[in-house]
């Protein structure tokens, strides 16, 4: 029976990879291909099969082949998927200043001196007196808008009006090492927007426009509840995280502590989350099981809780597609036989979501999230395996350590290739973690429902206190101890495909343990590790970088900001000035001085000098202006420059200037 069941899995499974595979491939190598020819491609792939149903042609032949075409048609079927996704992202913003009217999409959170918010823009209005001219826009932005006391701070479902100018996102991704542009419109968003004190107007909405904003309003709700008890700044960070997905209290040293100790999951509504409450929810409502039909009632029930939580949460999309796959995993549980459905519960999840959104195939943790879960599937049973014991905690002990091990061994390659970390005392940290974190959702659950009793309720308050507090100390000590966090460990793309193979033929070589199969494995290692020694051949070079005001030097994926109290540097022969006082303004050579030589002057918003001053001083070869310096001090340098034969060079906002070394 479960062989059959495991056979009725796997085409789900196929089919969904067959789908992701074409969502990756229009996104990354067809990007603006058109949807008609694909829909015409997927028309006349569809047309033998329809055909052979109607003529009842049945033979081994045909239907080998008519797997190819059902396999083809999910590949155009992604392709389809994420053009049109894209179609509905990608925007061309006016370069001038209008006036836009949009919606609240997140609750507003401190950026600096601004507030910020995803913000649905809904209409342009071309001419603020003349409504009659917008027009529609339906496109989701960035809004940074400086908050004014006398102004009505949004909140999410409401609307705002604002007058700006919307630009589309910017990547530096050599200096940063990061797509910042791909990642947005991976979310969703195509522009980001300043909207200053005075240009703006949040629109009080007492009926949100959608479910999702009800449920970001409860998660709202639910925090004020929390900071009402009076908690730590850490110990309030770790369960508003942990319960209702808001981290907008974590502080970075509090992020770096739980990712060095290999548990910064824990922070993320997960399915780690959802596990831990239905667990907590099956044993408060086993009672049940006593009565006729209880099992279904229990079951139901559960799942029904497990929504509750999800829209308390905020319905992010981490908790819905943990909630999801619980979901059909209990109701498969009950109308299935055997039970076993974990297989067909991912396969179905990851197919629903990527038709709902494609571009969650790009988000690292949907990325992450399925993974792990597929890990644990298929390597859980046999690491388990590897330890059998008659007493109760030590197989406790195991079973949770196997299930780390499964989700850590699984997610190695992307995280190495994400991260560049790796925790070495994870399997210690996880332990610990995952009974704290049971007792953290437990008496975060018992403390809402006996708020109203006064010293119940306060109990459970310092109970949750107490079990946050040493979850936090755990984790701390973890980060504190030697050797704690490997870090600088990048994986390519390359070593990526190979880390996944090496899985996938582990688990083979697990199956059934072969010579074969073991050379098989040692011989990708090899693989990976030929790549390493490559990439640090072809890839050990140093670049300087002048952006935001400062210097910065990068080897491989090193990043260090350079520091000078004169602004002057010279590394490797290259001599760089970085001028941001008026520390140069009335500095004169007295004698015949030969003049030092400065290949490139950094321009920066602070510098109150001019270029001939500097030329007096220094040989200058190259002129850099930050985007920082004012339009008419621009022209003004320009023009110094072009009478004194120096090459300048404009850098452009949120874009940095390179040099070789």
């Amino acid at each position: 029976m479960e062989k059959k069941s495991h056979l009725v899995n796997y085409p789900l499974f196929r089919l969904t990879i067959f789908m992701a595979a074409g969502i990756f491939f229009f996104d990354r190598f067809l990007p603006d291909v058109s949807v008609r020819p694909l829909l015409l491609l997927l028309c006349v792939a569809i047309l033998p099969l329809l055909l052979s149903a109607i003529l009842k042609i049945r033979n081994v032949s045909l239907n080998y082949f008519s797997g190819i075409i059902v396999s083809i048609c999910f590949f155009l079927l992604g392709g389809i998927l994420i053009v049109q996704k894209k179609n509905t992202i990608g925007y061309k913003w006016p370069e001038s200043q209008l006036c836009y009217y949009g919606v609240v999409e997140t609750t507003p959170e401190a950026k600096g001196k601004t507030l910020c918010s995803e913000v649905k823009v809904k209409y342009c209005i071309p001419a603020a007196s003349d409504s009659i001219n917008m027009y529609s826009v339906n496109r989701n932005i960035l809004l940074y808008f400086i908050p004014d006391s006398s102004s009505y701070i949004p909140r999410c479902g409401d609307n705002i009006v604002f007058y700006s100018s919307i630009s589309k996102p910017i990547s530096d991704t050599e200096f940063m090492g990061f797509d910042y542009a791909g990642y947005l419109f991976n979310k969703g968003v195509s522009g980001t927007a300043l909207a200053f004190g005075g240009n703006w107007m949040g629109i009080k909405e007492e009926k949100p426009h959608s479910i999702k904003h009800m449920a970001l309003r409860c998660r709202e709700s639910v925090s004020e509840i929390f900071k009402s008890w009076n908690m730590g700044d850490d110990e309030l960070a770790v369960v508003s995280a942990l319960t209702i997905g808001d981290k907008s209290e974590l502080t970075p040293e509090l992020k770096a502590i739980y990712s060095a100790a290999g548990t910064s999951h824990v922070l993320a509504l997960s399915g780690l989350h959802v596990g831990i409450l239905s667990c907590i929810l099956y044993f408060l409502l086993s009672p049940l099981r006593r009565i006729k039909g209880g099992r279904v009632i229990q079951s139901l029930a559960v799942a029904a809780t497990l929504w509750v939580f999800a829209f308390i949460s905020g319905l992010s999309p981490s908790v819905v597609r943990a909630v999801t796959m619980c979901t059909l995993y209990l109701v498969a549980s009950v109308l299935v036989e055997n039970g076993f459905c974990g297989f067909f519960s991912l396969s179905l999840t990851a197919f629903i979501m990527l038709v709902y959104n494609p571009m969650y195939l790009f988000d690292i943790s949907f990325q992450l999230s399925f993974v792990a879960v597929l890990s644990i599937i298929l390597f859980f049973p046999v690491i388990s395996g590897w330890i059998k014991s008659g007493n109760r905690f030590v197989r406790y002990v195991w079973s949770a350590m196997s299930v780390s091990l499964a989700a850590q061994l699984g997610t190695l390659p992307l995280i190495l290739y994400y991260f560049g970390t790796f925790p070495t005392y994870f399997l210690m940290a996880n332990l610990v973690v995952g009974i704290l974190a049971s007792c953290i959702l437990s008496f975060t659950i018992a403390s809402l429902v006996c708020s109203f009793i006064p010293v119940v309720g306060d109990v459970c308050v310092w109970l949750l206190e107490m079990f946050t507090l040493a979850l936090n100390s755990s984790m701390h000590f973890v980060h504190s101890l030697q050797g704690a966090q490997i870090t600088s460990i990048y994986f390519n793309k390359v070593q990526v495909v190979l880390g996944f193979a090496v899985l996938c033929l582990l688990y083979v070589f697990f199956r059934r343990r072969t010579f074969l199969r073991l050379v098989s494995v040692l011989l990708a290692l090899c693989l990976i590790v030929a790549a390493d020694l490559y990439k640090i051949r072809k890839e050990n070079t140093a670049s300087l970088f002048l952006t935001r005001s400062d210097l910065y030097i990068r080897i491989n994926k090193e990043l260090e900001t350079l520091k000078s109290e004169n602004g002057l540097y010279e590394i490797n022969g290259v001599r760089v000035g970085v001028m941001k006082s008026s520390q140069w303004k009335d500095v004169r050579l007295t004698g015949k001085t030969k003049l030092a030589t400065l290949d490139y002057v950094y321009i920066c918003k602070g510098f109150s000098g001019n270029i001939t001053g500097l030329s007096g001083l220094f040989d200058i070869k190259n002129v850099i202006i930050d985007e920082t310096v004012s339009e008419g001090y621009r022209e003004f340098l320009k023009e110094e420059c072009r009478k004194l034969n120096i090459k300048c060079i404009e850098k452009s906002a949120q874009a940095s200037f390179r040099i070789l070394l």
